[in-house]
């Protein structure tokens, strides 16, 4: 230990407090790299090395010239951010900032609420548009579109030629379309409009 500090060590504990600042400047830039290496960039960082100083400064006559003041001093922040950690960690929140956001690994959306109700709304407006549909257009999409047959084979179950299938295809789709645009939920107020 360097003969100065031992020297305002004593000067300090013989009730010259105001040579405490001399002492403790030397130290403030490692004790606070320390303590932000131990909890990060957090907000209390500085409040921490403030309770340090304090605590140094209330307890300097344990100090016992063993080790030096730095290492006293960073052994104090140290219990500081333990205790903190201690006091904070069911409370713990983490700063978000953009880049943070970014890098966080996505959550399976495949389960969530607003996914599951989105999914249930669709599936009743598509049961609620099929259900809309003449019954010889309605057969044309569940047998191609549902059950996945080839045009060839719809005309064969309904027993019609393969171009009245594409067209009965075609004209079915348009219809699903328009009932399931969001125009056509609109339609019936425009035409109390009119």
């Amino acid at each position: 230990m360097a003969a100065k500090e031992v020297e305002l060590v004593r000067n300090i504990l013989g009730g010259r407090r105001e040579l405490f600042a001399d002492l403790i400047a030397p130290h403030l830039s490692p004790l606070l790299r320390m303590v932000r290496a131990t909890i990060g960039d957090h907000p209390e960082v500085e409040d921490i090395v403030q309770q340090t100083a304090l605590k140094a400064l209330t307890h300097l006559d344990q100090f016992r010239f063993e080790a030096s003041f730095r290492t006293w001093l960073i052994r104090i922040g140290l219990n500081e951010t333990h205790a903190w950690r201690r006091k904070c960690a069911p409370s713990r929140f983490l700063a978000l900032d953009p880049n943070t956001l970014t890098q966080l690994p996505l959550a399976d959306e495949s389960h969530s609420p607003s996914l599951e109700y989105e999914r249930s709304e669709a599936r009743a407006r598509l049961h609620a548009a099929l259900a809309g549909l003449p019954e010889k257009y309605r057969a044309v999409i569940l047998l191609r579109d549902l059950y996945g047959l080839s045009l060839r084979e719809v005309a064969a179950r309904l027993k019609l030629t393969l171009p009245a299938v594409k067209t009965r295809h075609m004209r079915a789709r348009q219809k699903m379309a328009k009932l399931l645009s969001p125009l056509s939920e609109s339609q019936p107020r425009s035409r109390a409009w009119a």
